[in-house]
């Protein structure tokens, strides 16, 4: 399967307060830089900019000596016997000040980003340019994305007066360790009460398993300080709506894994035929003698006999090639997914679904997919923001994944609507999933 995804425009509401607190904090670090930099030859200049990359400490150490005589010793010492790195250094840092600092040199990000990696893998560059089909007035700030695909690490970047800041790192890939909860054989059930003082934040995605049988999974995260001696048991009961009867139980002992504290990530699958149920979700704590427990309704009525021919559409923290642990595998990779319908603004986050029912032609599917977001604060129609990914792929099924960046969206409510158009036989199937971006 081979996915191409491309930004096919971006309009959205203006997020002032975003770019003015953005704006004030380049003039303070101007005020307080400035003078310094400015004394400095051009050459100088350059060492600075980009060594604030490699080493912000030595950068300003750098900046603060007084004699041009004392900061060549200084980056001498730097990069003693190491010729070729040095080489590589001003080779980087000679292009990026030429490239990115023909304006505002010292408050454009891409210099010292450069200057530490190099030529980026993919650089998207989005100019602000109006949709048709929206009413917005205002468009997207000028904006790049830089993708380090053998680093694993991805910048976003928004330009502010006549310099890019960067609003977002990410990383994926192998070297991303994700903290999770591990089944535990070794571990035996608890006993005794527990205190139900165990918070913890539940959510699921519904998908198709086959016909007449769906594959409900349920996530969940758990934020822990220190994982010394911690294992869990997590009980699931599902019971159906209209009997009251228990169809499905599920008892397991975890233990953290992936990390000593963090954000903790599960997921555990249940098949169901479909139906209304009631899902009752308990996580005890073993050594601390406390207790969490969740209930949520599920409706999976809209999957029988192959009616629903779309999933939901999950959110995740990421989705790539890296391996976490089996139960968070897909046929689009690794996906840990996020339970919590808020996120930081700027920060990017992924998408998945599931396209059933395909028309074929010689084995193959041909799929077309607009991601379209609106404000749902404004409660009107407007399309603020638009992706198109064209998927083209085995079977007759579709296993889809996109990387959203917010970028200068301010904080509100959002709704994000995945439209797959057959391009075969022209049908549509549509989800969506809502969100809110805060200013923390």
């Amino acid at each position: 399967m081979k996915n191409k995804g491309k930004i096919a425009g971006k309009n959205r509401s203006s997020a002032f307060i975003i770019i003015f607190l953005l704006a004030a904090c380049g003039l303070r670090y101007i005020g307080s830089v400035g003078p310094r930099y400015y004394r400095l030859t051009e050459p100088e200049k350059k060492i600075f900019l980009g060594m604030r990359g490699i080493d912000s400490l030595v950068a300003f150490r750098y900046l603060d000596l007084k004699s041009s005589a004392d900061r060549a010793v200084l980056y001498d010492s730097i990069w003693s016997s190491r010729d070729e790195d040095r080489k590589k250094f001003e080779e980087r840092i000679d292009f990026a000040y030429r490239e990115y600092g023909r304006y505002e040199p010292l408050l454009d990000d891409r210099i010292p980003v450069y200057a530490q990696y190099g030529v980026p893998a993919d650089r998207a560059i989005y100019t602000p340019q109006k949709l048709q089909i929206s009413a917005a007035k205002e468009a997207v700030k000028p904006a790049e994305i830089w993708t380090y695909k053998k680093e694993g690490r991805e910048f976003d970047f928004i330009k502010i007066g006549r310099a890019y800041r960067l609003i977002a790192r990410t990383e994926f890939g192998e070297r991303v360790q994700v903290p999770f909860l591990a089944e535990d054989s070794t571990a035996v059930a608890p006993t005794g009460a527990s205190s139900g003082d165990l918070d913890f934040n539940p959510s699921f995605g519904r998908f198709r398993q086959e016909m007449n049988l769906t594959r409900l999974e349920i996530y969940t995260d758990l934020e822990l300080s220190d994982t010394t001696g911690c294992s869990f048991v997590r009980n699931v009961q599902v019971y159906d709506n209209m009997t009251d009867r228990r169809v499905e139980e599920s008892s397991r002992p975890l233990r953290p894994g992936g990390g000593e504290k963090g954000l903790f990530y599960d997921e555990v699958n249940v098949w169901l035929k479909p139906g209304l149920y009631r899902v009752v979700y308990e996580i005890f704590d073993r050594k601390n003698g406390r207790r969490g427990h969740k209930e949520f309704p599920v409706d999976l009525v809209e999957y029988a006999e192959g009616a629903k021919e779309i999933s939901d559409l999950v959110p995740a923290f990421l989705i790539d090639r890296g391996f976490t642990a089996e139960k968070f595998r897909k046929p689009a990779g690794r996906l840990i997914p996020l339970t919590r319908r808020t996120m930081p603004v700027n920060r990017p986050f992924y998408f998945y679904h599931e396209v059933y029912n395909l028309e074929m032609r010689d084995s193959l599917h041909q799929l077309r997919t607009s991601y379209e977001v609106y404000n749902k604060d404004k409660m009107k129609k407007e399309i603020i923001d638009i992706m198109i990914q064209d998927e083209v792929g085995k079977g007759d099924i579709a296993y889809l994944a996109m990387k959203y960046h917010p970028m200068d969206l301010p904080p509100g409510h959002y709704i994000i609507i995945a439209r797959d158009t057959d391009m075969l036989n022209g049908k549509e199937r549509s989800a969506l999933f809502e969100f809110e971006l805060t200013g923390k």
